[in-house]
């Protein structure tokens, strides 16, 4: 059996002030996030016990906290520190993986979001 299993938590629709443009940070706008956290779920498939994993609603209020702490001009900042967060919350997961989407850029196109997917192990 494999050790590692991945817990989702997809389309987290965040508002907030983060983008490099003024009018970003003055009105604000819609994020949405999905991550992927890599954690051993053996002891939980067991015990069938929430102790034994990663509490999704925890780690939904840990990520929204983090994402929206402070401003960053870069969806890279703002994947780093919600990654950052959630590995000092969590001692079991090993890797996060953040996608982040700006679903109304403020670019003149017709497009259906822009945004960044990173991966971060523990450790590095």
């Amino acid at each position: 059996m494999s050790e590692t299993g991945r817990i989702l938590i997809e389309q987290l629709d965040i508002y907030a002030y983060h983008g490099f443009f003024s009018e970003e940070e003055r009105l604000g706008q819609r994020f949405v996030l999905d991550l992927v956290l890599d954690v051993d779920l053996r002891a939980a498939a067991l015990s069938d016990r929430l102790a034994d994993t990663v509490d999704y609603g925890r780690a939904v209020a840990i990520v929204s906290e983090a994402f929206t702490a402070r401003r960053y001009h870069l969806l890279e900042g703002a994947a780093r520190a919600v990654a950052l967060a959630l590995f000092e919350a969590f001692a079991p997961v090993a890797g996060v993986e953040v996608t982040l989407r700006k679903p109304a850029p403020p670019i003149p196109a017709t497009l259906g979001a822009v945004g960044v997917k990173l991966s971060f192990r523990r450790g590095d």
